[in-house]
């Protein structure tokens, strides 16, 4: 990436993951804006008024394209590689295969339909992205989709499991204000895999918990920690999360991505309202896809103070904060 900087940037197969990701990476890390973002796959609806080009756009002499350097952010093929060289583009150069420069050529992961869905990771196409790549180098398990069905002590209030990641978490506590001090410590309601654990920890976070009820997700759980090195960084809990009260005590960030229904949501609200009353600080509620928000604002002791949008499907966060008014 360094490589481009103060050039053109001309961003190949922006319709997947690892295309939005290396966008967003770009930018965030090294404030490289892409300039040409272009799709092979223009089969979905896609509004007109979004600058997506298509392949043939480096068949053109349209503005100074022919000038960028180019990332491939899908896994090269020869025809690609051949139209590249043909035009006069150097691989390391002036193009680069970012899936070689990260995965090399274990661009696929293997599908064994035995594997326990617990246990079961990402099948075909690897995508470019923290979490994968840590599944990838150290055999951790973050990104694969677990339904509601296959839950087995979850129940009616629990839902589906699935995991966000540095591209969201990061412009989330960006909008925060967040800049984590010594005292800081940030909670994870239904905290899954750990997925959003490591991101909090590689975002400064120097105090970090979380809370699964789902034994065999728990499990995995453990496990991602301990490959990583990190179960003596993380606080894990196994339980109900409604039925946590003094442990809440030594946070002060609670982070809630639909982890549950409306029934568990208020007692964790109720929860995180009784650990003031025991140990005033400033809290904060980072709440995605919000739809129990009333059950916050009906407690009058938080307030909404941040609401915006991020790029991913559950695409609203609400964020509350505590404040004096309410003794």
């Amino acid at each position: 990436m360094l490589q481009a900087m103060h050039k053109r940037v001309l961003l190949y197969g922006y319709e997947s993951y690892t295309g939005r990701f290396i966008k967003w990476y770009a930018q965030y890390y090294h404030s490289i804006k892409i300039d040409y973002l272009v799709s092979t796959d223009m089969s979905r609806g896609r509004a007109y008024d979004f600058e997506v080009f298509r392949p043939s756009v480096l068949e053109f002499r349209f503005k100074d394209v022919n000038d960028a350097v180019i990332w491939v952010t899908e896994p090269m093929t020869e025809e690609l590689a051949g139209l590249l060289e043909r035009k006069g583009y150097v691989k390391g150069a002036t193009y680069f295969d970012f899936y070689e420069a990260i995965y090399r050529a274990d661009i696929y992961g293997a599908n064994d339909e035995n594997v326990d869905i617990f246990r079961k990771r990402k099948e075909g196409k690897r995508d470019i992205q923290f979490l994968e790549w840590l599944e990838w180098k150290y055999g951790c398990n973050f990104v694969t989709r677990i339904k509601h069905e296959f839950l087995e002590v979850a129940g009616e209030h629990g839902e589906g499991y699935g995991c966000t990641t540095q591209k969201e978490i990061f412009p989330i506590l960006d909008r925060c204000h967040c800049i984590p001090q010594e005292e800081d410590a940030i909670f994870d309601y239904g905290c899954g895999k750990g997925g959003a654990l490591v991101s909090f920890l590689d975002y400064g976070f120097k105090h970090v918990g979380g809370v699964e009820y789902e034994p065999k997700i728990y499990d995995v759980l453990k496990e991602n920690m301990e490959r990583l090195g990190l179960e003596n960084k993380v606080e894990l809990l196994y339980g109900d999360a409604g039925n946590l009260m003094k442990q809440l005590d030594g946070y002060n960030w609670f982070y809630f991505f639909l982890p549950f229904d409306n029934v568990i949501f208020e007692k964790c609200v109720k929860a995180i309202c009784e650990s003031y009353q025991r140990k005033e600080r400033k809290i904060h509620i980072i709440s995605i896809s919000p739809y129990s928000h009333e059950c916050i604002e009906k407690t009058e002791r938080f307030r909404l103070t941040n609401q915006f949008t991020i790029d991913m499907r559950q695409r609203v966060v609400d964020v509350f904060e505590s404040y004096e008014s309410w003794k």
